[in-house]
């Protein structure tokens, strides 16, 4: 259930009322946060977990999307908001936001030291860097339309989440949903959006990453052949890739994303349904 606050004080002439979905949020989700009417807002932010977040306009409404990593610590939390006026006075208000927690599954696994070189650290966080500088260009304009479909039809192989064990090692928590498909499936665009990086990586494999707007992505691991060109406009159900084969399984790995939301990657909505 959505809860509304009204923003006490008299700058604006009228106040806008804020409305915060799933004021009880768990550990591993999203929720928004909007701002109704936009008409004297000149702008809007906030700050939830040591991150910086950034409103947009849509129509009468100003909208934040804000993820919850799965390793966050339950509890309350403080969400500080700005509200600028065009007469360049602010608001401010902070709401607290219980998080909720949640049980995720583990997995444990053995790789061959071979294998196991590529989860070496500076390998991963190198290549990461490469994809990250596409996450924190947030485009003001919203591409996405409705829900999110799954980019490619099979079983779920690994949640979101999972607890991974490589080696009896941990490792941290599985940042993607891993679907087991056929090496050579076509993957399919799950909006509208406009690819922004596309390349063969050796710790991710073949890496796609689509922007939809508004600070959110997609990301897609583990592609055997790019069938769309960074730059290009995609449309939902548009083919953009092959899958591949990683270390274990035949699988691809989507950040639900899996998403980015608002420049982090460690950041998820629940299962391809962007609230």
């Amino acid at each position: 259930m959505a809860l509304s606050i009204v923003i006490a004080g008299q700058a604006f002439a009228a106040l806008p009322k804020v409305t915060i979905g799933h004021a009880m949020a768990r550990q591993g989700r999203s929720f928004t946060v909007k701002l109704v009417p936009a008409e004297e807002i000149a702008g809007a932010s906030a700050e939830f977990l040591g991150q910086k977040i950034r409103f947009f306009k849509n129509g009468d409404e100003y909208r934040a999307i804000i993820g919850i990593a799965p390793e966050q610590k339950s509890g309350k939390h403080n969400l500080a908001l700005t509200i600028e006026e065009d007469n360049g006075r602010a608001e401010k208000i902070v709401k607290p936001i219980k998080v909720l927690p949640y049980k995720f599954p583990s997995v444990s696994f053995w790789l061959k030291p071979a294998k196991k070189k590529l989860l070496a650290k500076d390998l991963i966080a190198e290549e990461w860097a490469r994809i990250e500088k596409t996450l924190i260009v947030e485009s003001p304009d919203q591409k996405w339309q409705g829900l999110f479909s799954l980019p490619v039809s099979g079983p779920v192989s690994m949640q979101f989440g999972t607890k991974e064990f490589v080696n009896r090692q941990k490792r941290g928590q599985h940042r993607g949903t891993d679907l087991a498909v056929p090496m050579g499936t076509k993957v399919a665009a799950p909006n509208r959006g406009r690819v922004v990086f596309a390349e063969k990586l050796k710790a991710f494999g073949g890496t796609m990453v689509i922007d939809h707007g508004q600070g959110i992505h997609t990301l897609y691991f583990h592609l055997s052949k790019f069938l769309a060109e960074v730059g290009e406009e995609v449309g939902k159900g548009e083919m953009i890739a092959l899958t591949g084969k990683y270390h274990r399984a035949i699988t691809i790995q989507v950040n639900h994303y899996s998403f980015s939301i608002t420049n982090s990657y460690h950041f998820t909505t629940q299962n391809f349904c962007l609230v």
